[in-house]
């Protein structure tokens, strides 16, 4: 928990006598990120593009998510960060990480494949519903809407071994009324979204998490 976050609460809790209800009361909290590497494990981390799994029209996912992660990595980490093409998966793979990471400080490698995909799925408009006739449906409609999903299959592996450190399937999911909602407009928010829940693991980044007071 950060200094402001304690700083916070002790204020919340100071003030509660005066303005005192039985209603809960909601506060978010910097909670901090839990990581499964050792503080200073690595000191380069190294993005590859990333194999696209779903073929866009005029988008290539792979490179996007290389770009973005890289870019956002830079402000968070804050060792080196660079990017390389991903490679040849003809051969063997221990080895040829530990090729790609002679000569740098204790790298790792983020590699993996992404998915975009897009589906047009009915949902339920809805609108007012008269007070006296709550189950009433007549002004209720299904409409479209785009469903954009993006599916990244991640791995961090050691330049050093050449082993896997840590795999997870990230998605997120994201409803637009605008059928004509562009790939890249989705991927710019999906992909904060995945950032979101990386971050926390690879770099222990403190998370804001809602909490909720109890008053007796």
């Amino acid at each position: 928990m950060t200094t402001r976050s304690v700083l916070a609460l002790a204020v919340l809790l100071a003030a509660s006598p005066a303005c005192r209800s039985d209603a809960p009361v909601l506060v978010w909290l910097d909670m901090p990120g839990v990581s499964p590497f050792p503080a200073g494990a690595f000191g380069e981390i190294v993005v590859t593009d990333f194999r696209n799994d779903a073929a866009v029209a005029d988008f290539d996912p792979g490179l996007e998510l290389q770009s973005y992660l890289a870019a956002e990595l830079r402000r968070a980490f804050k060792g080196p960060v660079s990017i390389r093409p991903r490679p040849d998966e003809g051969v063997a793979a221990p080895a040829l990480w530990k090729e790609a990471g002679a000569g740098r400080d204790r790298p790792v490698f983020l590699t993996g494949s992404v998915r975009l995909e897009s589906q047009v799925r009915k949902a339920l408009q809805k609108k007012s519903v008269p007070v006296d006739s709550p189950f009433k449906l007549r002004d209720r409609g299904l409409i479209e809407q785009r469903r954009w999903t993006l599916a990244v299959d991640l791995s961090v592996i050691s330049g050093q071994s050449g082993d896997v450190l840590y795999h997870r399937m990230y998605r997120e999911d994201r409803d637009y009324i605008d059928l004509e909602k562009s790939a890249e407009f989705a991927f710019s928010e999906l992909s904060a979204g995945f950032v979101a829940g990386l971050f926390p693991t690879l770099l222990g980044s403190p998370t804001s998490e809602q909490r909720t007071l109890l008053w007796r």
